[in-house]
């Protein structure tokens, strides 16, 4: 991670819809090359937060800069050549049914890269190889596992050699010993491709793991930004209540 070199600016970024306030000044740095994990209960803005990042929702104030460009203000044309940066692991993975590994990983490849057919087949064998998951381009997505469905949407995240990989919840539904698979390759895709990541999740053990900072979300502001072991200390109630697990009653005004 190259220190103090701000790459995403998330400023005092406003969002709401119809009567419901999601986002309330929310304001985070992402370096160049660091992993960013934003933790949070259920409902509490973080998929909203990823969707701005990507363009895929405007903000009612404030401003996403991504390499110093403000992602409301692209027209269409340069938000496509800059979402074409980014990679996404979805939390289902949203695998195309209908397709098989190969295509499912080839998709983006085939719609906006120049590489041949055979190029794209290699592509695809490689970023299979980089998710532990040689030699299975032909199963159609039904035969899969959810950790292989999981490690099949790293794979087409990866297809583009993005700069920036978002990963929505990706522990969800999986068992411990698959999550810390997944966990682990996270940390891998990070080393190897050089690559600057936005995790969410509300899985403590996931955060502490892929991390390199951690943000508490919280009433639609970011209340905490640290180190896994600065947010494991904290003398903050709410983030302290969020990474214990403890029900509201145990502090009674944090977390609902």
């Amino acid at each position: 991670m190259m220190a103090n070199e701000t790459y995403i600016q998330v400023v005092d970024l406003y969002k709401s819809f119809g009567f419901k306030k999601v986002l309330q000044g929310l304001n985070l740095d992402i370096q160049r090359g660091e992993t960013m994990v934003v933790i949070g209960g259920s409902g509490s803005g973080k998929s909203v937060l990823l969707k701005h990042i990507i363009g895929l929702l405007t903000p009612d104030s404030g401003g996403v800069f991504v390499d110093n460009q403000e992602v409301g203000r692209l027209n269409e044309k340069k938000l496509d050549l800059l979402r074409r940066r980014f990679g996404m692991l979805f939390q289902g993975a949203a695998l195309f049914d209908s397709l098989n590994v190969e295509d499912n990983i080839a998709f983006a490849l085939n719609r906006h890269s120049l590489l041949s057919p055979g190029e794209i087949k290699i592509r695809v064998t490689q970023c299979l190889e980089m998710v532990g998951m040689p030699g299975i381009e032909k199963l159609r997505t039904s035969e899969l596992s959810g950790g292989m469905k999981k490690r099949v949407g790293l794979a087409r995240a990866i297809a583009l050699q993005p700069e920036i990989i978002l990963y929505d919840e990706p522990t969800t539904g999986l068992d411990p010993i698959m999550s810390d698979v997944i966990n682990n390759l996270i940390r891998e895709m990070q080393e190897k491709l050089k690559v600057t990541s936005i995790a969410i999740t509300h899985d403590m053990v996931s955060a502490y793991k892929i991390a390199d900072r951690i943000a508490m979300l919280y009433e639609g502001r970011i209340e905490e930004v640290g180190t896994p072991e600065e947010i494991k200390n904290t003398s903050l109630p709410i983030v302290r209540q969020f990474i214990r697990g403890e029900s509201s009653s145990t502090h009674q005004g944090v977390i609902q």
